[in-house]
């Protein structure tokens, strides 16, 4: 009977399937050329679609405005001073086929792109400096990712900084717990 389940799944690969895309959506539909190698690629805006599975693969993307957290990190000044600094972007998908084809995880390379130039900036002023200079660090940042971004299909709307403070690291090398915690019945 497992073989019967095996050859209807084999058989259902040749029967189109509907695809559905959204208004806010973007996609691209890519058919595989045969017997030649290669691949069409059709951009897909909204509205219902079908595809092959057997032949062609489809994928949607978000094309609305998004905005992505930069998590906190630790950066020391020039002159040895610790901060620690967060803060937001906001971007919206230009092109979905770039964003999907072009790059992989675009969420992920914003922000790790965005902290490696913040990092860059700060390391290279003194603390007084940056308390001058926190607008030239969003512009700075903003000019960077528009041009790290170039050719993700993204467009990078604003960069915000969310939180700036001063910091100390505290580690310690012991193997007890800080806290003990007890409950009372």
């Amino acid at each position: 009977m497992h073989w019967l389940i095996e050859l209807i799944n084999k058989l259902t690969c040749f029967v189109p399937r509907p695809w559905f895309v959204d208004p806010d959506e973007g996609g691209v539909r890519v058919t595989a050329k045969w017997p030649r190698n290669g691949v069409w690629i059709k951009d897909l805006s909204a509205g219902l679609y079908w595809y092959i599975p057997l032949f062609q693969h489809c994928e949607n993307v978000k094309v609305k405005v998004q905005v992505k957290d930069l998590r906190c990190q630790s950066v020391w000044t020039k002159d040895c001073k610790e901060l620690a600094i967060s803060g937001t972007i906001r971007y919206r998908i230009d092109n979905a086929r770039k964003a999907i084809l072009e790059v992989f995880n675009y969420d992920e390379n914003i922000q790790n792109t965005a902290l490696r130039i913040i990092f860059k900036f700060i390391t290279q002023r003194s603390l007084e400096d940056l308390s001058i200079n926190l607008i030239d660090l969003e512009k700075e940042v903003l000019a960077g990712l528009r041009d790290a971004s170039r050719g993700w299909g993204l467009k990078i709307e604003d960069v915000g900084l969310t939180d700036i403070g001063k910091t100390m690291n505290i580690r310690l090398l012991t193997n007890e717990p800080l806290m003990s915690i007890k409950t009372g019945d």
